[in-house]
């Protein structure tokens, strides 16, 4: 420092952006009654003073690159000095002088009631905040509940309440992309005689073995394949890229599997019509085909499977 800076009547120092001291005189340490240069600016101002400091003083240097007889007091041994700060800023530094004032008690009162001002709005904001944290803490925990319910709710508009299958809007919804993607076949099945059931023991003997055959046709189908109920007693069975031996083989543990079984309410069979996509199919015709197919089967003895000719 040069040495008439340093023997100025004046306090005088230099702070980097982060506030910390990196030049100053022997007049601004003897106005804090200190040996050793001091690492930071805050180490100088009373606490009341430090408020009021990073409150002012950082906005209004960075947006106008100065600051004028700004009221300050000092920390000193002997007890508090109150300064007037002049600062501007130079190469990314603020220099700052500070000139000793006497004491004024009515400017005393209005610093004094400008910086409990300035704490209570910074009370006033740190409760602020902490209140949105906990709003936002809220919202975000209401979006995940309904996140959850709306996967749910997606998941029952398109699965069968009574066997827990898909139903026909997951058909008409995900076997268009499927038909696409390569080979796909179909197998329509239907409950023999089943309107003689809902007759002889009700509509819950009916519900019952609805249940039942889901879980066999679910026993019987591997993955990628799954069954769906498409209303009544009607079931499809989807299989993509399987071939035409496979798919019979597949119907015919199926038939088989529904003729052995001991059901609840005595035994039944099934019907079923096969049908095999092609190029450029749509949903529509495939279902057609393999109900043409179920028809068959049902005119021809029921208990059967029928493969659908294109």
């Amino acid at each position: 420092m040069d040495r008439q800076l340093d023997l100025a009547p004046v306090g005088y120092l230099v702070m980097d952006q982060y506030l910390s001291i990196t030049e100053i005189n022997k007049m601004m340490m003897n106005l804090v009654g200190i040996e050793n240069v001091p690492l930071h600016i805050h180490e100088l101002l009373t606490v009341s003073s430090r408020i009021y400091f990073q409150t002012y003083f950082i906005p209004t240097i960075i947006t106008h690159g100065a600051v004028s007889e700004m009221v300050l007091k000092l920390k000193n041994p002997s007890g508090s000095v109150p300064v007037l700060m002049n600062a501007k800023k130079s190469k990314g530094f603020f220099e700052c002088a500070f000139m000793q004032m006497p004491i004024r008690s009515e400017y005393e009162n209005e610093l004094l009631n400008a910086k409990r001002d300035a704490e209570r709005i910074s009370q006033a904001t740190e409760e602020a905040n902490q209140k949105l944290i906990l709003l936002l803490n809220e919202v975000e925990s209401k979006q995940a509940e309904l996140s959850v319910l709306n996967s749910r709710l997606k998941k029952l508009a398109v699965t069968d309440v009574l066997t827990n299958l898909k139903n026909r809007r997951y058909l008409e919804e995900f076997l268009p992309p499927l038909m696409k993607n390569g080979t796909l076949s179909i197998m329509l099945i239907d409950i023999d005689f089943f309107k003689k059931i809902n007759d002889t023991f009700g509509h819950y003997a009916g519900d019952v073995i609805l249940q039942e055959l889901a879980h066999v046709l679910e026993s019987l189908i591997d993955d990628p394949g799954f069954a769906i109920r498409i209303g009544g007693e009607e079931f499809v069975v989807v299989l993509p890229g399987i071939g035409q031996y496979v798919v019979e083989v597949i119907a015919e543990k199926i038939r088989r599997a529904v003729e052995v079984t001991d059901w609840s309410y005595g035994q039944i069979t099934v019907s079923i019509g096969v049908a095999e996509s092609t190029p450029g199919m749509t949903l529509s015709s495939l279902l057609k085909m393999a109900d043409g197919a179920l028809y068959n089967s049902k005119t021809e003895g029921r208990n059967r499977i029928t493969i659908a000719i294109p």
